[in-house]
């Protein structure tokens, strides 16, 4: 494939990903237009009730605080049930379109998604106060849609060798930093811009799909290893216009290469290494089950678990742990903004984590062997910093949350902003290295609706911080700090496995160097 169609690619799809991938987390911006608008305003009828902001009794605040609010318990609660279920179908989408993007390919993912997210936009456009029930159609298809164009992004890695981790990790990034969209429809409706118009634009510019879906994406899959004539089309004789069309696919994208990566021409040169990788894998990793059980996923799954559940109970008490610290309501307003204005920063933070995975993509191997003759054996080695790096920042993370400084927290949004860049967008990369390519749709979508039953921990914790605590989230925070060590157990086990894969293979080969590569 031409650079300059890769370059295309990877741009259409990054922008796929900033401009509608994560809309759900723009939910705070969105939730603000519904209640000015009066979405289930009906619920207040009863429930309606003059709330003082602040306990009045919080000797934190030094002084008695008089503002009170008009708040409606059934209007919020039925507005935060729409939220929970869109949130929760970001994970259940992954987990059942993860074993139909494998089987089925990109073409028919992207096909759903663009229906999913043209038909969440019209239905938010004719939502009104009187239909309010329509939001849980409109952003089920929203949450759904959004997390179907990550997961057919996520290949386009692929096509770039050394940069590929980089890759993923910016669409990651790109994904989390999508929520400001909302922002900007609440911009406009602030300036005068209706909701309708903004999402009827929304609509319409989802046609914009198609220029990647017809044009620069394949049917299938963009595979890994990546061959060299991957892309290239090649002299078409008779017989092969007469071959069926999954044979011709095969033909233009390179003839020794399957569409989902199962062998490589052993014949090239430069193709017999990635083919050494890739045997490795199947080797290692023969079905689906094997990856499953394997101590590698599912200590994957417990590092994300874990980290994954600080930030959602950060995110899930931010409020009341802000205002624990200052009584000052426009000081706990500058503070919020200021957190939400760090979110946007994902986009940035998480090529970084890229980048230390493909840190020695052109360099020589720990073995001394060269960057041509790299097997998943090396990337996994690489990865070990990646993942020790993001437990560090997830353990400042946690350290400064309990530091009773209003100031410091400037330091706590940017280290949680960090630290969520990297945990997702990390997890995403070592699947698509750890395991074999044809597996990546199942199991990050089982990892995502696992966590998510892991994160649901986060509510007994609330409850703990509510009912025992008195509202202190300190002894929660200092459990949570303990508990955010345990994610060192997968780097040791990268560590150990690589080493013992290594002296195998070597006893298996009968060579000198216990860390030489297989021959295949």
């Amino acid at each position: 494939m031409k650079q300059s169609k890769k370059i295309l690619t990877f741009l259409c799809s990054f922008s796929e990903c900033l401009f509608f991938g994560g809309l759900t987390y723009g939910w705070v911006a969105l939730v603000f237009i519904l209640k000015d608008r009066g979405f289930f305003s009906d619920e207040c009828d009863e429930d309606t009730t003059v709330a003082p902001l602040l306990n009045e009794s919080d000797d934190s605040c030094g002084s008695v605080v008089n503002s009170t609010e008009i708040s409606c318990p059934g209007q919020d609660g039925k507005l935060q049930v729409v939220f929970t279920v869109a949130a929760f179908t970001i994970n259940a989408t992954a987990f059942i379109i993860g074993p139909i993007y494998d089987k089925y390919g990109t073409r028919l993912v992207r096909i759903v998604f663009s229906v999913f997210l043209a038909l969440a936009f019209i239905l938010l456009a004719l939502s009104d106060p009187e239909k309010p029930n329509i939001l849980f159609p409109a952003t089920m298809f929203l949450s759904s849609g959004g997390i179907m164009i990550l997961l057919s992004n996520i290949q386009v890695g692929n096509l770039f060798g050394r940069w590929r981790s980089t890759i993923v990790t910016a669409f990651s990034g790109a994904f989390d930093s999508s929520a400001f969209v909302m922002l900007l429809v609440k911009i406009g409706y602030d300036g005068g811009v209706s909701m309708q118009t903004s999402f009827i634009i929304l609509a319409v510019a989802t046609l914009g799909f198609n220029l990647n879906t017809w044009i620069f994406l394949p049917v299938k899959h963009i595979p890994w290893p990546l061959p060299s004539d991957w892309g290239k089309p090649t002299k078409v004789d008779e017989e092969t216009k007469e071959k069926p069309p999954e044979q011709e696919e095969m033909k233009v994208y390179g003839e020794s290469e399957k569409v989902n990566g199962s062998h490589v021409d052993k014949t090239d040169d430069k193709n017999s290494s990635q083919s050494q990788l890739h045997d490795l894998l199947e080797r290692e990793y023969p079905n689906l089950r094997t990856c499953f059980i394997s101590p590698m996923y599912l200590l994957l799954l417990l590092w994300l678990s874990v980290i994954q559940l600080r930030h959602w109970f950060f995110l899930g008490t931010f409020n009341p742990w802000i205002n624990g610290m200052s009584c000052d309501k426009s000081e706990v307003s500058k503070y919020t903004s200021a957190f939400a204005s760090v979110q946007f920063c994902g986009i940035l933070f998480a090529p970084l984590c890229g980048l230390i995975l493909d840190r020695n993509r052109k360099k020589k191997t720990s073995t001394g062997r060269d960057a041509s003759e790299r097997t998943f054996l090396d990337d996994l080695e690489d990865s070990i910093l990646a993942f020790v790096v993001t437990i560090i920042i997830t353990l400042l993370f946690c350290v400064m949350i309990i530091v009773p400084i209003l100031e410091v927290q400037y330091v706590t949004f940017v280290l949680q902003v960090l630290s969520r860049a990297f945990l997702y967008g990390l997890a995403a990369a070592f699947i698509a290295t750890a395991f074999p390519m044809q597996y990546f749709g199942a199991l990050y979508g089982s990892g995502m609706i696992l966590t998510a039953v892991f994160g649901l921990l986060q509510w007994p914790l609330f409850q703990i911080t509510q009912s025992v605590s008195g509202g202190d989230p300190l002894a929660v925070n200092i459990f949570v700090l303990v508990l955010n060590f345990v994610p060192f157990l997968l780097p040791l086990y990268i560590h150990f496995y690589v080493k013992k894969k290594r002296v195998a293979i070597s006893q298996q080969n009968g060579t000198a160097d216990p860390l030489s590569p297989t021959v295949t």
